[in-house]
């Protein structure tokens, strides 16, 4: 009887573990995200409120739901880093990088709609103290459970990532000290993502890694907020890995997608390569678990960013300092979906940072 008993317990914690699972193997699911782009052209977000509707959508140039404005954005944010745009699901909060270190941080971002209230919008600052030779800020990734933002510095003395703690909370016009987060001896620091208290980082160069066998070159990284391992470091020809390296992480499922700009990179396969975050610690030398994207139609990757516990990824083409109106959309990525393109209306928007909120409902 009681052997009974707990097979039927077995099959019935089977199949709700089963529920809890797209077909793809993916959890989640891919309703109820919606997507926010900053566009340079007019200094405001676009919202598309329905990633679902949109990626559906037979037009070619589309229209957001709604687009929110506020003159803080337009003197804070002139001009927003790449990958400098990321969102608070737990908080509701929308964060705006600029490539020179100014960070606006947008409250109620799912009810806002035209212009934000003065009481909304904070802007605060990375201090001048700390910075590197001729450094340019890039990508930023908020990690909700720890509410610590994490934002790359890539500068001619080096590379690092500010981490800011509390980033919630902070008040008007303040000044952040530096808590750095860095290898010495890596340069070209472009690419981070973050969640539960673990951080991931691209840097394309730097010193060897390995003690029995030594690689230079691109790497990927982990660690926390007070530092990075060696042993949890991705690098080695088998990687694939290059320039410009922007990251996503799916937290539901433990997929990292790196994003590789072939062009710059001089490459001719996938853009998107994808690891799993149980990789690190294991091998340095490993292959990507998949690849994603084309080389045909994607060869300009400059931005990634994910849904995080939903089932979406994002892309943002670029090149050089130029910023292109078009979005790469995959639904269900790791389950084969082909990628939708479409151009935002108006098709003079150019677009660096990109941030999906798959809490939207």
């Amino acid at each position: 009887m009681i052997r009974r008993l707990l097979a039927g317990l077995a099959a019935v914690l089977s199949l709700v573990a089963m529920g809890c699972k797209e077909p793809d193997g993916s959890s989640g699911g891919t309703a109820g995200v919606a997507l926010y782009a900053y566009d340079s052209t007019t200094s405001s977000v676009f919202v598309w409120s329905d990633l679902s509707a949109l990626y559906d959508s037979t037009a070619t140039s589309v229209a957001p739901s709604k687009t929110i404005t506020s003159s803080v954005f337009s003197t804070k944010i002139g001009s927003l880093a790449w990958g400098g745009l990321c969102f608070d699901r737990q908080n509701g909060y929308l964060y705006m990088v600029s490539d020179t270190g100014t960070i606006v941080r947008v409250s109620n971002i799912r009810t806002q709609s035209g212009d934000v209230a003065s009481s909304d919008v904070v802007s605060f600052s990375l201090s001048s103290t700390g910075r590197l030779s001729s450094s340019t800020f890039g990508q930023a990734s908020l990690d909700p459970q720890t509410d610590t933002l994490y934002i790359t510095e890539n500068g001619t003395s080096g590379t690092q990532i500010w981490v800011v703690s509390n980033a919630s909370t902070q008040p008007q016009s303040a000044t952040i000290t530096l808590q750095a987060l860095m290898v010495s001896g890596d340069t070209g620091g472009t690419g981070v993502a973050s969640a539960s208290g673990s951080v991931y980082a691209f840097m394309l160069s730097g010193d060897t890694v390995g003690t029995v066998t030594t690689y230079t070159g691109p790497r990927l990284r982990k660690g926390t907020a007070s530092g990075f391992v060696s042993a949890n470091t991705i690098i080695g020809p088998s990687t694939l890995l290059g320039q410009y390296g922007a990251l996503a992480l799916d937290s539901g499922n433990g997929y990292l997608f790196v994003a590789r700009h072939n062009t710059d990179a001089g490459a001719s396969t996938a853009p998107i390569l994808v690891f799993t975050t149980g990789m690190f610690g294991q091998a340095y030398d490993q292959a990507p678990t998949a690849t994603l994207g084309s080389a045909t139609d994607q060869p300009n990757l400059r931005v990634l960013a994910h849904a995080g516990t939903k089932d979406w990824l994002v892309g943002l083409r670029g090149n050089g300092a130029t910023a292109f109106a078009t979005i790469d959309l995959w639904k269900s990525p790791m389950g084969g979906t082909a990628a939708r393109t479409i151009t935002a209306s108006p098709t003079t928007a150019l677009f660096k940072g990109v941030a999906v909120d798959g809490n939207a409902s």
